[in-house]
């Protein structure tokens, strides 16, 4: 048992006399990573490779938190992270040093927390008079001037879970119920999106699509008690007795209304058009409707938040 031990130690010592310190991998796990977030970068002398080892660092966080990338808190986090381990690698022709940056994951967290909290407070009461049950449209004009705060309180959330060790955000249950009120309170407002014509259900899908992107609820057509209703006609020109260039050109459109039926306004009407060439004429048909359900959807979308803010 004892010429064991003996061994086992002599075994131990040889593994570690054959270790390369030089590697960044060994130099990296010299770190606490539960406290340390560190980050490595490279250069042909010391400065050269601490800027590198900075920089790998912002794009980490930015990579890692994209919609962070605005803050101007990320500067203030970024100073703090420290590039004081610098080495040469050995043997490299020409020379190259490697450096380390370093961030104390406790230290950014707590730059992090106090706008968080100033957002919080901000939210809670948003929330709180979304509580109140105001009628939907005045609960959707709540939401509209509380959404560029949930969005901002996102991006240092994600932010703040990338930071941390653990991954988990910053009293995340009370963010969750503020988005869940948001949510709520932009769905109540029902749209009726309904369409007719040739190929009417590709606009369907695309601007049901916007809608929702505006976080609105979209209501089955044939609903008798949606506030909104989109209204939507297509047509085709099919160029049939044309060819031009040897293709098969199909020519769409769409009449657009917008209309408020509770009050019985009609607040937008418009047309789109668009048209495409191809060597087959269906696939010139789905192409030109596309592009015309594109363009009523991203219509749609700015008409309808515009008449909303104003109602």
């Amino acid at each position: 048992m004892k010429k064991w031990f003996v061994l086992s130690a002599a075994v131990l010592l040889a593994a570690c006399a054959h270790v390369n310190k030089n590697t960044v991998n060994y130099q990296a796990s010299l770190f606490d990573h539960t406290r340390y977030y560190v980050v490595a970068g490279n250069g042909p002398d010391k400065a050269s490779a601490q800027a590198s080892a900075r920089a790998n660092m912002r794009a980490a966080l930015q990579n890692g938190a994209p919609d962070a990338a605005q803050l101007p808190v990320l500067a203030d986090v970024l100073a703090n992270a420290k590039t004081e381990k610098v080495w040469k690698e050995k043997g490299a022709k020409p020379a190259n040093y490697f450096a380390l940056a370093v961030l104390d994951r406790a230290l950014a967290q707590g730059m992090l927390t106090p706008h968080m909290d100033t957002l919080d407070a901000k939210l809670a009461g948003f929330t709180k008079k979304l509580n109140a049950g105001p009628e939907p449209f005045a609960a959707f004009k709540l939401a509209l001037n509380m959404q560029p705060f949930v969005q901002e309180r996102n991006a240092y959330q994600d932010l703040y879970a990338f930071i941390n060790a653990s991954q988990e955000g910053y009293k995340a249950d009370d963010f969750a119920t503020y988005k869940a009120a948001l949510k709520n309170a932009m769905g109540a407002v029902k749209v009726s999106v309904q369409t007719q014509g040739p190929q009417h259900l590709v606009l369907t899908a695309l601007i049901t699509d916007a809608l929702n992107r505006l976080g609105l609820g979209v209501a089955d057509a044939s609903a008798t008690d949606a506030p909104l209703t989109v209204r939507v006609e297509t047509t085709v020109d099919g160029y049939e007795s044309e060819k031009v260039k040897g293709l098969e050109w199909c020519s769409s459109g769409a009449s657009v209304s917008m209309v408020d039926e509770t009050l019985g306004v009609t607040f937008a009407r418009f047309h789109v058009q668009d048209r495409a060439g191809t060597s087959r004429a269906a696939d010139s048909l789905r192409r030109s409707m596309q592009g015309v359900g594109e363009k009523a959807s991203q219509q749609i979308s700015q008409r309808m938040l515009t008449y909303l803010k104003i109602r």
